[in-house]
């Protein structure tokens, strides 16, 4: 058995969580979309695909990738994660990620938490951040809990 975490990170979080679930995974690799854009699926029984929200969207690399790739992905197992701060949203913005058949088919789907890096933030986002969620300061809400779940349940 062996296993992609395949990501793609804005601010560092995302890359951080998939960081983390492929070192508790064992004989897995690790793959930045931003990085490296064609991947051979075959070499892969379990699929971990995962993004950051930002504006309620995930990455276009992800969504790209996931709709470049269904076929593949619908012969693995899957599972599916996103790096977000809006818990009210959280349900919808998970759902909004990743292409409905992708999300049926996924053995596991969790909200990781997230991270507001304002260091890493060019004016705008600091701006929006500020306006919208009233975060002047960098916070991190990872969710260790939610990242385990997934983890033991892409590895049954």
């Amino acid at each position: 058995m062996k296993t992609a975490v395949i990501f793609a990170s804005s601010h560092g979080t995302t890359e951080k969580v998939a960081a983390q679930i492929a070192n508790e995974l064992p004989n897995t690799d690790i793959i930045n979309l931003k990085k490296q854009s064609k991947i051979d699926l075959d070499l892969y029984t379990h699929i971990v695909v995962g993004g950051s929200i930002h504006a309620g969207q995930i990455q276009g690399v992800v969504k790209t990738f996931c709709k470049n790739n269904m076929v593949k992905l619908l012969e693995k197992q899957i599972g599916l994660f996103i790096c977000a701060m809006n818990e009210p949203d959280y349900d919808t913005e998970l759902k909004n990620a990743f292409p409905e058949l992708l999300m049926n088919h996924a053995k596991t789907k969790k909200v990781v938490g997230g991270e507001f890096l304002v260091e890493k933030m060019n004016f705008i986002e600091k701006f929006l951040v500020k306006k919208i969620a009233g975060v002047t300061e960098s916070q991190s809400k990872i969710n260790n809990e939610k990242i385990h779940e997934l983890i033991a349940e892409i590895s049954q």
